[in-house]
């Protein structure tokens, strides 16, 4: 009997204890339970989204302008000048003054020239003289053929020297030969003009044009098609093409291109110009904004969004501008450009889209010569 009482008891200390495991075993899990729920709160929590805003890219054209600078010039100038040293007598016009073809604007001392001719004129006179007198005498056989024949090349040789004589008198009467306005006075009455030296300079600025220096890479892209845009304090004229200097000027390297500006564009002669070429066109390009570029070493790369995650995206870039530039690998149309908030971004990052921004159209790219 005390036997089984005891086994009795065994028995239910076996249950107790075995009661009080699974209750402690419940307890555990449900802990464990609950500390995994925590953790998989907190990691919800703690998982960052990043808002961004994107362009869906297209295709558009993109024209490559250079830009190269020069002085604006008349196509039709004078330079009026004096074929002998001479005194200056008079100046009839100034700077700025406005004058017309045929107008005197010098005259010089003409005293001594004059007293050449009537001195050329008198010999010429008295050669004639003599020949005609020689001539009657040979016509009665009072003299030969060769004295008449010398008596005559007498007359021409005067003749000629009375003509050089009056035309050095009529060049101390320096004229205008074209309508325009007094760039240059370098001589006041009573000077001497030396022979060959620029006295006044005439300028006709209805028909202006434009002397560029261009690169060689670049002067074998334009012609007298070529657009050209003319800027002088901001404001745009349009140019054309009027010649191109086969042979670069010494020393630059440089080849003089003229351009034609528009007439009545009131650019004067001397004001410095830019004048921007577009010497290239490409059609069905990507182009992007420059800011949203990422620089790691050598390498080029951008953000795109895949899903509600970010991409890097490695890229090649070529020509840019103004904030643009064009992608030549690494994007196609209709991707997703993060171009706002990517500076905060990582590879695989999660993002929510704010804005969609549309494409633009149509950029050009301009570089200095």
């Amino acid at each position: 009997m005390l036997k089984f009482i005891t086994r009795i008891r065994i028995l239910l200390w076996v249950l107790l204890l075995i009661g009080v495991g699974f209750m402690v075993s419940t307890q555990v899990r449900a802990k464990l339970a609950q500390a995994a729920a925590n953790l998989r709160s907190l990691e919800t929590e703690t998982v960052t989204t990043y808002p961004v805003e994107t362009q869906t890219l297209s295709t558009s054209s993109w024209e490559t302008w250079r830009s190269y600078y020069g002085q604006a010039k008349s196509a039709h100038t004078q330079n009026i000048t004096t074929y002998e040293r001479e005194i200056v007598r008079t100046v009839n016009v100034d700077v700025g003054s406005p004058v017309k073809a045929g107008q005197t604007v010098i005259t010089l001392q003409a005293a001594a020239r004059g007293a050449q001719v009537q001195s050329g004129q008198t010999t010429y006179d008295e050669a004639v003289l003599n020949y005609n007198r020689l001539k009657e005498l040979n016509a009665k056989g009072g003299i030969s053929k060769s004295e008449v024949d010398a008596a005559y090349s007498r007359v021409k040789s005067a003749e000629a020297a009375l003509r050089s004589t009056q035309s050095s008198l009529q060049r101390t009467s320096l004229k205008a030969s074209i309508n325009g306005i007094v760039s240059a006075r370098n001589v006041e009455p009573g000077e001497i003009a030396e022979a060959g030296a620029v006295l006044l300079s005439i300028v006709d600025p209805k028909e202006m044009e434009a002397e560029l220096m261009v690169s060689k890479k670049d002067v074998q892209k334009i012609n007298t098609s070529t657009t050209v845009e003319i800027y002088v304090d901001g404001k745009k004229h349009t140019g054309r093409v009027k010649r191109i200097s086969p042979e670069a000027q010494s020393g630059s390297g440089l080849y003089p291109v003229v351009v034609g500006l528009p007439e009545n564009s009131g650019i004067l002669p001397g004001t410095y110009v830019e004048g921007r070429f577009r010497v290239s066109s490409q059609q069905n390009v990507v182009v992007i904004p420059s800011n949203v570029v990422i620089y790691r070493g050598t390498t080029q790369s951008v953000y795109v969004a895949n899903g509600n995650r970010a991409k890097l995206t490695a890229i090649t870039t070529g020509e840019g501008r103004e904030g643009r530039v064009v992608v030549t690998s690494g994007l196609k149309p209709g991707d997703a450009l993060i171009t706002s908030g990517n500076r905060v971004l990582y590879d695989g990052a999660e993002i929510v889209r704010n804005v969609e921004v549309a494409g633009t159209q149509n950029q050009d790219d301009s570089n200095e010569g």
